[in-house]
């Protein structure tokens, strides 16, 4: 077998990984000869899942890493910016391709298709290579996890969430476990369907990973990077002893450790380090490291002092309270006193206000914390009250100086509305925030800063999604348009 040079490697990862933005699912996004070339050796399909970490990358920095909390209360729009106004405002448009209802489509499917291209080469590299089956399953694990994400997060921007519906009967995302064929139609699976597939990737890849993918880095998916997401995944479903089981197993494994106090701000700006026992709070972060970030990325629209498009609302920053005992308040915001955004308060999640003269280092995708968060709120659920506030204030107190202590008084409603402020206070500009909300359906209520056209957008409503571009509705008939756009 002959072998591929690294250049001609390295090319056709690009091909891969940045395709034209021309109606993705009407063509094949990279060609056969490509493909063929790319897998014919097993350094080939290790360089493939590189290129899939980069695109997965790429759309998390990008507008998706955003929409959850551009579209939330937790925002305000700065002095000037032109970074998703429209769906700040809520004013989306099917016919807005160049922009975030495009690019969010665009790019996730992008990724899904570099996971099918490396997900259907395994069966032939296994076989002439059987030498390195190992290697190759534990590949294959990565990719199963990657597949499951994408249909996730595309669920998550274009669909209503699981319980929408009684029995989840409505639309969800088009399912694509291969790349379709130049202009093979391609229908939207029902949102029961969308989340069996994820439910089944992630299930599959578990026995792979934890048995062939032993990375020592949290930029690498793991067996416990696929847990942790089952976890989140079955919070969204509704299926709470699911969703406390996988948590368990996370948490429970000792493999991973909260951050203290005194580390807390270095979970987001510092690279993990690959010898750390147990691991410190990051369960699968994207590494930006040596990438740029542009001035439309959410490394500079959420955090750089002079690009800045948005800062953070009254809202959220009173939600911590005035005592200044949260370290999340005091150590996780930053304050410019000079340049456009003077005055505003701005996060240090993607950087500490001068994010334009570094390269940011990390992206989080699921930490330790949003665990214990599923756990409690699924306990609530299950009316394990006293259970529920234990985990509660375990997050709690890490971010307080005092003593924190919640219990259960006999009061439900009041619990839950803890756990949920909770959630929002350590996952705020993580991109939860109005996913958070539909799933709950809850109303997204601004605050008395909001100087969007939209301030309250009550659940339920059509707006809750993105609609699908026109130009793929155009090109395959068979993909049912999101109600409400025009």
């Amino acid at each position: 077998m002959k072998k591929i040079s690294y250049t001609l490697s390295m090319l056709v990862i690009v091909a891969i990984t940045m395709v034209s933005c021309k109606k993705f699912l009407e063509k094949e996004p990279i060609g056969k000869t490509g493909k063929n070339t790319l897998f014919e050796t097993v350094d080939g399909a290790k360089l493939a899942i590189n290129g899939s970490y980069n695109s997965i990358l790429f759309y998390y920095k990008n507008e998706f890493g955003m929409y959850a909390d551009v579209t939330s209360d937790n925002l305000i729009r700065g002095n000037s910016t032109s970074v998703m106004l429209p769906q700040f405002n809520f004013q989306s448009s099917s016919g807005d391709d160049a922009f975030a209802v495009g690019h969010i489509w665009l790019n996730i499917f992008e990724a899904l298709n570099g996971a099918n291209n490396i997900l259907a080469a395994i069966p032939s590299l296994s076989s002439k290579f059987p030498d390195q089956a190992a290697s190759l399953d534990g590949i294959k694990g990565e990719a199963l996890v990657m597949r499951a994400l994408c249909h996730f997060d595309l669920s998550r921007a274009y669909a209503q969430p699981y319980n929408f519906t009684t029995d989840a009967s409505h639309l969800g995302v088009p399912v694509l476990l291969k790349t379709p064929s130049p202009g093979e139609p391609v229908a939207r699976k029902t949102m029961k369907q969308t989340y069996d597939q994820i439910i089944l990737d992630l299930n599959d890849a578990l026995p792979l990973l934890q048995k062939y993918a032993n990375h020592t880095t949290q930029v690498k998916i793991t067996y416990q990077a696929a847990l942790a997401l089952l976890s989140r995944v079955y919070l969204y479903k509704g299926d709470w002893t699911q969703c406390i089981n996988y948590a368990n197993m996370v948490i429970n494994d000792n493999a991973y450790r909260l951050a203290t106090q005194a580390e807390y701000k270095s979970v987001f700006l510092m690279t993990p380090k690959a010898d750390a026992s147990p691991k410190i709070e990051n369960i699968f972060a994207l590494t930006n490291n040596g990438l740029t970030s542009g001035v439309s990325s959410i490394f500079s629209t959420f955090s750089d002092a002079a690009t800045a498009g948005y800062a953070a609302s009254v809202k959220i920053k009173s939600s911590f309270g005035n005592n200044n005992d949260d370290i999340r308040l005091t150590e996780m915001f930053t304050v410019p006193t000079s340049g456009q955004n003077a005055g505003s308060s701005l996060t240090k999640k993607y950087g500490d206000g001068l994010v334009s003269s570094v390269n940011p280092p990390m992206i989080q995708v699921i930490r330790l914390s949003e665990l214990y968060l599923n756990r409690a709120e699924a306990k609530w659920n299950l009316k394990q009250y006293p259970e529920a506030a234990a985990d509660l204030t375990v997050i709690a107190q890490r971010a307080h100086k005092s003593p924190v202590t919640i219990t259960y008084n006999s009061d439900p409603a009041l619990l839950y509305r803890q756990i949920a402020d909770e959630r929002n206070r350590e996952l705020c500009f993580e991109g939860h925030r109005f996913f958070d909300l539909a799933r709950r359906k809850e109303s997204m209520v601004r605050g008395t800063d909001c100087n969007s056209t939209t301030c309250l957008l009550t659940y339920p409503n059509d707006k809750f999604v993105l609609p699908i571009p026109a130009k793929e509705t155009d090109a395959n008939k068979a993909l049912i348009p999101n109600p409400g756009f025009n």
